[in-house]
């Protein structure tokens, strides 16, 4: 099976991603070839495109009950800051949850509760994601290189 090397332009703007054989001829151009990024490197690339496609989307919908919000976290157990993103309406429903939950008005859900218990907010998400992706080639252009970085990101 032949392995196709995937690029982009360094500056995303116009957010192509391109199959071309030769590492040299890239390189020249300013183009960056994700078999030679470094693992901190892919990281960082990934950080930006995700920061881009959630900006995209988050100026694209009236309803900012499903802005992509991302925040930084220490997970239990550890001293080190993790990043999450998610939905605005996950992170009101968890925080309401949580606080009914200490006071005594509900029982605490579980991730996979809170998936279920908010199914309809996850289905408008998903129709706002498509309806952006039908209309915005740069939108469908960003979700394509982050798909393939974070591929990449998974063969290593």
């Amino acid at each position: 099976m032949k392995v196709l090397r995937f690029i982009y332009l360094s500056a995303f703007c116009s957010g192509l991603l391109l199959a071309l054989p030769s590492t040299q001829t890239l390189a020249a151009e300013g183009q960056i070839v994700m078999e030679d990024l470094t693992p901190s490197q892919l990281r960082g690339e990934i950080k930006k495109i995700e920061t881009e496609f959630y900006q995209v989307f988050n100026r694209s919908i009236e309803d900012e009950n499903l802005a992509i919000i991302c925040y930084e976290y220490i997970p239990t157990g550890s001293n080190i800051k993790a990043e999450a993103c998610e939905p605005q309406f996950v992170i009101d429903k968890r925080g309401n949850n949580a606080n009914d939950a200490r006071l005594g008005y509900d029982l605490l859900l579980t991730p996979t509760d809170l998936q279920s218990v908010l199914a309809a907010e996850y289905k408008a998400l998903n129709a706002a994601m498509s309806e952006l992706s039908a209309q915005s080639e740069y939108f469908r252009e960003l979700n394509s290189i982050l798909s393939a970085l974070r591929e990449e990101q998974e063969n290593r």
